[in-house]
């Protein structure tokens, strides 16, 4: 018999991680262990050494983005299957820059995420093939966002300030500014009306 997956789970939303648990273990996967934030996903990953990490793609305020190669040096061998509620183009694209094996919505069938996970795990890549077809026709615009700007374009989809969003990244309020400043030149908009409706209207909505 071939030995069972062994997986971490990170999410930190406790109820989604024993689901997914609840899920997989009948399936034959092993899960080894669990964590709600980058630090406890870093540990996870170098103490058990598993063969696959499902990690979902915002911990918090944090897109996990940018922790991706070093979760992938904690642990030789270890795939990453991003399990997320956002269905935005541009952050399928840049997970998979950043070295995930695939990405799958939260909302998906019960038999795509095993086979999503069993896919991965051994080797190959898995795009939830509705987010797929959404690559292949993603504005340049979009596709060419900056992780920064995503994630202020998020933020003030969500209602948030000049000083929120600053407290929430971690940066001042003049970087969110300009960052603005920034998106309202890509994109061609005027007024930081116009911003706001354009965010609530692109925003990396749940599926």
């Amino acid at each position: 018999m071939h030995e069972p997956v062994r997986v971490v789970l990170v999410d930190d939303h406790p109820t989604v991680r024993a689901g997914t648990r609840a899920l997989l273990e009948p399936e034959g996967f092993d899960v080894v262990g669990e964590a709600a934030c980058e630090r406890g996903a870093l540990d996870a990953a170098a103490g058990h050494r598993p063969d696959l990490m499902m990690l979902d793609m915002r911990l918090g305020s944090a897109y996990t983005l940018q922790a991706i190669p070093g979760l992938l040096a904690a642990a030789a061998g270890m795939r990453i299957l991003v399990h997320s509620m956002y269905g935005d183009p541009a952050l399928v694209r840049e997970a998979l820059t950043a070295g995930a094996s695939g990405y799958l919505l939260k909302s998906t069938s019960v038999a795509e995420l095993v086979a999503a996970a069993r896919t991965v795990a051994t080797g190959g890549t898995y795009v939830q093939p509705s987010l797929g077809a959404g690559l292949a026709c993603t504005p340049r615009s979009e596709r060419q966002l900056p992780l920064r700007e995503r994630q202020v374009l998020d933020l003030l989809a969500d209602g948030h300030t000049n000083r929120e969003v600053a407290e929430r990244l971690t940066v001042s309020v003049r970087t969110v500014e300009s960052v603005r400043a920034t998106l309202r030149a890509r994109l061609g908009l005027t007024t930081r009306a116009d911003l706001v409706a354009y965010a609530r209207q692109n925003r990396s909505a749940p599926v």
